[in-house]
């Protein structure tokens, strides 16, 4: 199953999973009525190319990043730089170090689920692993971690 199948499968069984949660959030409709984004997105943003050496445009990235959320999710959040590692198994297990930007959404079922939001999501992963030279770009969806690794742009992973 490609790596967008997988994601909207997962994110079903979440949303079954939250409609349990139902009873309590009728309970705080006063406190909650502006609605409920209970869907965790994050996306790591590289700090170098896959070589390890060459600096990524960070500000370019982190902006598309947090634009594209804004328009799929409704908003984002970019954290300042972490610190990191990454195993490059196709390198022979080369270990790259990163100061990722960390970006944060929070949206609700039914805009992860959609198609179009899902290609948008998908096609931004795809041109930052492209053209900042990637080996993996990082996606955090609900509690899964996927390691899209197919940056064509008909690409499934």
């Amino acid at each position: 199953m490609n790596t967008w199948k997988r994601i909207k499968a997962n994110l079903q069984t979440l949303v079954q999973q939250l409609r349990q949660h139902v009873p309590w959030a009728k309970r705080q409709q006063g406190l909650l009525s502006g609605g409920r984004k209970r869907v965790l997105i994050v996306l790591f943003i590289p700090s170098v190319e896959r070589d390890g050496i060459t600096a990524v445009d960070q500000q370019r990235w982190e902006k598309e990043a947090v634009e594209t959320l804004g328009r799929v999710c409704g908003g984002a959040t970019a954290y300042p730089r972490a610190r990191g590692i990454w195993r490059d198994d196709e390198q022979g297990g080369r270990l790259i170090k990163d100061e990722p930007i960390v970006v944060h959404c929070y949206t609700t079922p039914a805009d992860i689920e959609d198609d179009g939001k899902l290609a948008a999501l998908a096609a931004f992963c795809k041109k930052m692993g492209r053209e900042a030279h990637q080996g993996e770009v990082g996606l955090v969806v609900g509690d899964e971690y996927f390691a899209i690794t197919d940056f064509s742009e008909g690409g499934t992973t």
